[in-house]
């Protein structure tokens, strides 16, 4: 969901030290998960209303990376709006179960669906106007 490793580094750190500070008020240990990235959508929201305040910085790829498809993704991904690469990011890289994504969004499953329908078809055309076909 952000673009250096460093970035998410410095997330990872945040949300754990709030998770180790919110433990005890936890009530229902197997809502530990859907809890846990609740406290990080927080932080990388957090994290990127400060971002927009700044112009980004361009990124510069060489071309003969030889993780140019990562590449190639995370670019798609990036491209796409916050709602529809949080809805991706939480059910394919974070593997969220749809209810659990829910929980997290703040928002019923249905409409976790419909933005993961929607996400879904975005990045595809992104990726086709890039060049990149599915097949």
């Amino acid at each position: 969901m952000v673009n250096t490793a460093e970035v998410a580094d410095d997330l990872t750190q945040e949300t754990w030290v709030a998770v180790l500070r919110g433990l005890p008020r936890l009530k229902e240990a197997e809502r530990f998960a859907p809890w846990l990235f609740t406290i990080a959508r927080r932080s990388l929201m957090n994290r990127l209303r400060e971002e927009y305040r700044v112009p980004p910085e361009p990124e510069l790829v060489a071309d003969d990376d030889p993780v140019l498809d990562r590449v190639e993704l995370l670019a798609g991904l990036a491209g796409l709006p916050l709602v529809e690469r949080e809805v991706l990011v939480l059910v394919y890289l974070l593997d969220l179960a749809l209810a659990d994504c829910a929980t997290v969004l703040g928002v019923p499953a249905g409409t976790v669906k419909s933005r993961l329908f929607r996400a879904r078809g975005m990045l595809r055309a992104r990726l086709a106007e890039k060049g990149f076909q599915h097949d």
